[in-house]
């Protein structure tokens, strides 16, 4: 399975890790081995489409919350980095005309994915999407 993961920047990688915090959307189920592209928001400081991997470990983790007392749950993925960079950007200034079409360009299914999403969430995507979004990390 393909997941996308949107999140706030930096992407911090080390040793070519990284690791995401997230709510999963909907019935996003993420077990090691699953592909996943890391969309860092442009909105605060991000790139768009950040970095492809592939996730090694998933556990849900108690964090105490930035506002108020208590604590809250995070879903951390440690995700193994295969490329940090696409060879072609993706970015909200490409999408963002195509989120309210039904078009059949690749960048509208992405666009809807994206837009409907709040951060630091994820989300599996469908094949066709994956697709599209893995050729940015590839040469043509």
């Amino acid at each position: 399975m393909a997941l996308i993961a949107k999140i706030d920047p930096p992407l911090t990688i080390a040793d070519g890790t990284a690791q995401i915090h997230a709510r999963p959307y909907k019935h996003a189920s993420i077990k090691p081995g699953d592909e996943i592209f890391v969309w860092t928001s442009e909105t605060s400081g991000g790139h768009g489409l950040a970095a492809h991997g592939a996730v090694t470990a998933a556990r849900i983790d108690s964090f105490p919350n930035r506002t108020g007392p208590g604590e809250h749950k995070e879903l951390v993925l440690d995700v193994r980095i295969v490329s940090a960079a696409p060879l072609r950007p993706l970015t909200l200034d490409r999408i963002a005309p195509r989120r309210d079409g039904d078009g059949v360009d690749p960048e509208a299914p992405v666009a809807r994915v994206l837009y409907s999403h709040a951060l630091n969430k994820i989300t599996s995507i469908e094949s066709d999407i994956a697709d599209f979004v893995r050729s940015h990390f590839e040469e043509h």
